[in-house]
């Protein structure tokens, strides 16, 4: 392999260190609001919920930013080695990696690993949570009892009968 090819497959393996460094800052960042988000649900916090949701959004757009530049490399890298897939997993590419970028990439390859997985038992305990929230909810509507004038008017659905104000009672032809 002539020396400018090595040369270059070592600056597109260290660039790749560096854009799977920022990935996972991000993940990080998405672990913490997500951590956020449902010690929120747990506290009955709900009204702070909305903002935590657009900040997790705004991860997820920087996180696909960051995809885009990965795939990208991933790539230069297949190109330069002369492969013909450029969609090889992580494992793969450190098979090739120079030896300066193995040790950085399998570090942030079990790091990443961790992290996913923190976020899928997160978000799957988010799911679980609404869910709950929702039926609690629901089942506190229906408890809703007559009140000492008749019905309160409201089901699970909502409002099922129109208050029971006259224009009379407010004297609008007065």
């Amino acid at each position: 392999m002539a020396t400018s090819v090595k040369l270059l497959i070592n600056e597109r393996y260290i660039a790749l260190v560096g854009v799977l460094n920022r990935e996972l800052s991000i993940l990080e960042r998405l672990t913490f609001k997500l951590t956020q988000a449902e010690m929120l649900a747990r506290a009955d916090e709900s009204r702070f919920l909305p903002k935590i949701f657009d900040e997790i959004d705004a991860i997820r757009d920087d996180l696909g930013a960051l995809e885009v530049a990965r795939s990208m490399l991933v790539g230069d890298v297949t190109a330069a080695l002369g492969l013909a897939n450029d969609s090889l997993t992580l494992t793969q590419l450190i098979a090739y990696a120079p030896d300066l970028a193995v040790a950085p990439l399998e570090g942030l390859k079990r790091r990443m690993v961790a992290t996913m997985n923190e976020i899928k038992e997160l978000q799957e305990l988010g799911s679980r949570m609404v869910v709950e929230r929702i039926d609690k909810i629901t089942r506190a509507i229906d408890r809703v009892e007559p009140t000492a004038f008749g019905r309160s008017g409201y089901d699970a659905i909502g409002l099922t009968t129109p208050p029971a104000t006259s224009s009379s009672f407010f004297d609008y032809n007065a």
